[in-house]
């Protein structure tokens, strides 16, 4: 495990120790679920980009068609 130093000024500490606390949690899994979800939502993204340029975009609107129209029956 790797230890990353953070800095901030006291207003900042103190938001930080408030957040953790009224979600019952510490000030490091606090920094934990922020870094899981920000690398998370990146992945996500690369995903969704890879995706993207392998598809076919006359057959992605015919499928987006189809579910627009199933909603709107």
């Amino acid at each position: 495990m790797k230890t990353i130093p953070y800095r901030c000024d006291e207003t900042r500490h103190k938001a930080l120790l408030g957040a953790a606390r009224s979600s019952g949690m510490s000030v490091q899994r606090l920094f934990d679920n922020f870094v899981t979800h920000i690398i998370a939502d990146r992945q996500s993204e690369a995903r969704f980009l890879a995706r993207q340029a392998r598809g076919n975009p006359v057959r992605g609107r015919k499928l987006l068609a189809e579910i627009r129209s199933r909603f709107t029956q």
